[in-house]
């Protein structure tokens, strides 16, 4: 079973002072290598993938080549992944190594989505208003970096998610929980259940 800590631990270990390029290079290279069409699992897919990455890069002079410490660690981890078959989730473990750092430095990164556009004001305000707050990590908050994303299919009201913590009070998720509830089935002996009570007939 994939364990995105631990993965993120050992990433972030074997990076050292890399750590920060080596997430850089992840975020470059796995949504290209995800558009490979089949499935990427196993030792000869692993090594035939690491192959073409290694000599993708060399013939991209802007990339920095495998002289960066960070993309050489990049190509290693994802050679792990495709191996074992986890390569689904790098996704996961690239926002696991991302939290991790945020954690050891003391950055606090709270994505906010939105249905429509907010106030010019409204990053700042939060900013404000999340600064008096106790931190998620044991390390002080020392920073707060705030991203704005539009999600028109949450139809109005907000989603905000602070580190791993997620508050939704978006109009979308607000209906889902009507609905849900709504939904509820009526308890054994009610009324509703298709026999009147005392009537000794079906409705």
């Amino acid at each position: 079973m994939f364990n995105g800590e631990r993965w993120a631990a050992g990433f972030i270990g074997s990076c050292g002072a890399h750590a920060e390029a080596g997430l850089e290079a992840l975020k470059a290279l796995v949504p290209i290598i995800a558009e490979i069409p089949g499935t990427l699992k196993g030792t000869a897919t692993a090594r035939a993938l690491e192959r073409m990455i290694r000599k993708g890069i060399q013939a991209a002079p802007e990339s920095g080549g495998l002289s960066d410490p960070g993309m050489e660690y990049a190509v290693r981890i994802i050679f792990l992944l495709v191996k074992k078959g986890y390569f689904i989730h790098a996704p996961a473990l690239i926002s696991a190594i991302e939290l991790r750092l945020d954690q050891e430095r003391g950055i606090l990164r709270v994505t906010v989505e939105s249905a429509f556009p907010v106030e010019a004001s409204f990053p700042t305000d939060l900013k404000r208003a999340l600064a008096g707050r106790p931190g998620p990590y044991k390390t002080a908050v020392k920073e707060i970096k705030v991203r704005v994303h539009l999600v028109p299919e949450l139809l109005g009201g907000y989603r905000v998610r602070i580190g791993n913590e997620i508050v939704d009070v978006s109009l979308r998720t607000q209906l889902y929980k009507l609905g849900r509830d709504l939904q509820v089935p009526p308890s054994r002996g009610s009324a509703s259940q298709g026999t009147r009570a005392g009537g000794g007939f079906s409705w």
